[in-house]
Formats: C-alpha cells, structure tokens, sequence
C-alpha cells in the first residue's frame, strides 16, 4: 500500500514537473521557436489529402502517434523508475517521520534525535517561505537526513553538505551532529525548492545566490564578512563570469564564488527589495542576463558589482571589516610560510600584522622568519623573543614549531640553556600530522645534542634523499 501511494506521489510530481517546464518554457520563449515546425506540420497534414493517397496518409498518421507516444512514454518512464528506485532505496535503509508538510526520512542512528530533525526541517521552510514571501502546497515531498558515508555509496558528490532535486521536490542533508549547520543547509535547500517557482533555469551566481541569501537573511554581516575575506583571499574572479556554472562550481575556487553569489545577492535584496529581485530573478534568460538586470534595476551587472565591492570596503561595521582583513592576514602569511615563499611577501605580511596587531605573535614570527633567511641571525632571534613574549599567543602546530625554530637559531648562536627551554616549550604543542613537517621527535633529539650547522646539513641531505 505505501508503495502504491509513493507512485501516485510521483505521477503527481510528474505532472506537476511537465507543467512547470512548459511554464518556465513558454516564458523563456523557448516554445515560440517550435511555432514554425507545428504550423509546417499542420500545413502538411492539411496539404497532404491532396498530395498522398490516403494509405500512406494514415500509416504516417499512425506512425507519429506512435513516435510521440514512445517518446513521451519513454521520459515518464525513466522518471518514474527513477524515483521509485529511489525510493525503494530509501525505504529499505531509513525510518520514516510523517508530517503535515513533508516526510522525514533518517538513519537509523539518527532516532533518538529524529524529533529535533523534523522540528528543524518544518522551522527552516517556515523560515525560507517567510523570507522568499513564497508558500510552497501540499505535502508530496521528502527530506532525507543521512550520514556522508550514506550518500557517498549512492555517488552522492564529496564536499556538499546538502542537495535538493527541484523536480521532486526532495532535500537532502548530510547530519554530521552540528545542529547549527544542519538548520542553515536546511534553509538553503528549501529555498532552492521555493525560488523553482520563480525560474527553474536561472544563472548558476543567481541560482546559488539566492539560496546563500536565504541561508544567512538573519545575519547578512557574517555573509558579507565571508565575502570580504573570499575577495582578499582568493583570485578575483568578475560576477558575469560565474553565471556559467561550470566555472561557478569549480572545486578549487567554489567555497568563495558561494560567498560572493550570497552577499552580492544580499546587497541587491537590501538595496532595491525583495519584490525587485524577484521580479529581475523571474525574468533571467540565458544569455540575457544584463538586459534584464538593466531593466530591473537600472544599471548593468558590472556597475551593481563595482557598488557591491565599494559597499564590503566601506559600508560594513567597522568592527566586522577590521576582524575580517586581520583574518586574511593571519591566515596568509600562515600559508606563506609554510609554502616557503619569498621574503618580500612574508615581510610585507608580517609587517601588516604588526602594525594592525601589535599584541599578536605571528607578525614578530614572521619578521623572524624573514631575518632568518637574510642571514642576519642576531635580528632573527630579537623578532623571535618579541613572538614569545607578545601577549596574545595561539595554541596549534604552528606556534610549536615557531619555538622549536627559535631553539635551532639559539643552538646556531651557542645559547645551550635558551635552546634547551625552547625545544620544551615546542613538545607543549601539537605536532604537525604531515611527517615532512613534524618537529617532535626533532625537538627531543636536539635536548640531548645540541642543533649545529654540521647536524643541519645532514638532516638537509637526508630529507633531499627522502623526497
């Protein structure tokens, strides 16, 4: 009985799917382009009672009914198994929690939590429907929540944390026991639901945008810090460009095109409203994007850009950009350094840091570092006790071996004892978990023989030999 009602759930989402393709086709303009070939052929089978005996008028008759049929018969069919397919699945690996609006469907590792799943499920498309002024009927939908490994052995893509299938209208969601991220998913995946109302073929940037938009509407600032950061961090790529998404959801560089998409999409919604961001997003058409943002909004998409990136530099709390841009800094020149690159940009970093923080380790480390590799030893050891004696310090692998570093330039300078409390220091931090990099076992050899010029050449050749 149950699967006799899941069919009849998909023939109905199927109808209601081929609706809304003909819908968002006939205002994409993409059924006007057929109006030539239906009159040809209606022309033809008018024609044709003159120009054909009428056996071969009624076997081509018969046989366009049957090429139509197959047709139609065949995309209904895969639909229809795909999704039963899908649902056998789910059926035979989950527990069900039916509610007025939608079925849970989780784990079963998840059950003592299940309650609080569907609480949270219901609250984030009450919360998506508010905020989109968009209600979505009826109830022949499905959330899945799962662990990773779940959807990893059903080729579900690595890195995402959820998906929603706009044609049945199905979230999914990986649970890794976060509730906070859990919600935020939750809220950005019904609003990919929601807005296939307004357009199911809009741009990926507006596509995604809106649904970041939706996922951070109670805090646009913590949006437009990522963005700021994104835009300080990463390569600079211009907003028309991610309106491709093949380029948008480049691995590589996803995590920040996500970032723009939600706080450019913010900014137009804070600027001009709701109701004219979604009268822009309803008329979006491939290759036609600019016209219609110039009609909306009465400016081209590059000008809206240039406003959006003058707004994150000047426009934000001066506290927000502030802690952004330190976290910038902080995190490049950790790269910086452990990538081993040149001096001018570790110094020019670490001068930045210094200035804008002068209570903070890392910028005296990085002037370290920089005098370390110019040969003035004397200089490097005076930035090493500024880092050691700043009074904001930081507990992970990196402030570990910036002492074991600053014990092998005292042994270099024969300040055995000053070594020694170094190399003790360093083994209180965690060590690096990439052995090319560890500094633990070092550090306990060095207590008991003293780190010297001879010793570094041989541990230089040995780590040659081992790459």
């Amino acid at each position: 009985m149950d699967d006799l009602r899941y069919l009849l759930r998909v023939l109905r989402n199927m109808g209601r799917v081929i609706r809304r393709r003909v819908q968002q086709a006939w205002r994409a303009r993409e059924i006007q382009k057929f109006v030539p070939l239906f009159m040809g052929g209606f022309l033809f089978a008018f024609f044709s009672r003159w120009l054909l005996p009428q056996p071969v008028r009624e076997f081509l008759s018969q046989l366009s009914s049957v090429l139509l049929g197959a047709i139609v018969g065949f995309y209904a069919g895969v639909f229809t198994a795909k999704a039963y397919r899908e649902y056998r699945e789910v059926r035979r690996n989950m527990r069900f929690r039916e509610g007025e609006r939608f079925v849970l469907a989780y784990e079963a590792v998840f059950e003592p939590q299940h309650e609080m799943l569907y609480q949270h499920a219901a609250s984030a498309l009450r919360a998506a429907e508010s905020f989109l002024q968009t209600s979505v009927e009826g109830r022949n939908r499905y959330v899945i929540v799962a662990t990773e490994r779940f959807f990893e052995a059903r080729n579900r893509p690595r890195g995402y944390t959820g998906w929603a299938d706009r044609y049945t209208e199905t979230v999914s969601v990986v649970h890794n026991g976060d509730e906070s991220r859990y919600y935020r998913t939750l809220l950005h995946e019904w609003a990919h639901i929601i807005t296939a109302r307004w357009n199911e073929n809009a741009p990926t940037l507006f596509l995604e945008g809106i649904a970041e938009a939706t996922e951070y509407h109670t805090d646009p600032d913590t949006a437009h810090a990522h963005a700021l950061y994104c835009l300080h961090y990463f390569p600079n790529s211009p907003l028309p460009l991610l309106l491709d998404g093949t380029r948008f959801y480049d691995q590589e560089w996803q995590y920040a095109h996500y970032a723009w998409a939600g706080s450019f999409t913010l900014y137009l919604i804070e600027q001009f409203g709701l109701a004219r961001f979604r009268e822009f997003y309803e008329q979006l058409r491939k290759g036609e994007e600019d016209c219609a943002f110039q009609q909306v909004f009465g400016m081209s998409l590059g000008q809206a850009e240039m406003l959006w990136r003058q707004y994150l530099h000047t426009q934000l709390p001066e506290s927000v950009r502030a802690e952004t841009l330190q976290e910038v800094l902080e995190h490049r020149i950790r790269w910086a350094i452990a990538d081993g690159e040149g001096i001018v940009v570790v110094q020019a970093l670490s001068e930045q840091i210094v200035q804008m923080r002068p209570d903070f380790w890392l910028g005296y480390y990085g002037r370290a570092y920089c005098a370390f590799w110019t040969g003035d030893l004397h200089g490097a050891l005076h930035a090493f006790e500024q880092a050691n004696a700043a009074p904001t310090q930081s507990d992970d692998d990196l402030r570990g071996r910036a002492w074991f570093e600053c014990g092998l330039l005292c042994d270099l300078l024969q300040m055995r004892e000053r070594a020694i409390e170094c190399y003790q220091t360093a083994l209180q931090y965690p060590d690096y978990e990439d052995a090319r990099a560890a500094y633990h076992a070092r550090a306990a050899r060095y207590l008991a023989t003293p780190y010297d010029y001879a010793e570094r050449y041989r541990f230089l050749e040995e780590s040659q030999g081992t790459k």
